[in-house]
């Protein structure tokens, strides 16, 4: 878990340092806009940090795209 939180700092650390100028000479709006990015990848840090068993990207992925996927294999077989 330290390692999880010291990965995720020195990230956080380089995305801060790599943003700060241009978020401190943006509109208010782009400020609302890069926070509003920054809450799911928060949560997603939360999961990985804390190692829980909550929904993350991949279960959105596969409740999205499972069944056309499926539609399309069962297209694609070939019919013996």
């Amino acid at each position: 878990m330290f390692e999880n939180i010291l990965f995720l700092t020195i990230v956080f650390m380089a995305m801060w340092l790599a943003d700060f100028r241009r978020i401190t000479h943006s509109s208010f709006r782009d400020r609302i806009i890069y926070l509003m990015m920054m809450i799911p990848i928060l949560y997603l840090s939360l999961i990985f940090v804390m190692d829980l068993k909550w929904p993350n990207l991949d279960d959105l992925f596969h409740s999205i795209f499972s069944n056309p996927a499926k539609q399309i294999v069962d297209a694609l077989k070939i019919v013996k």
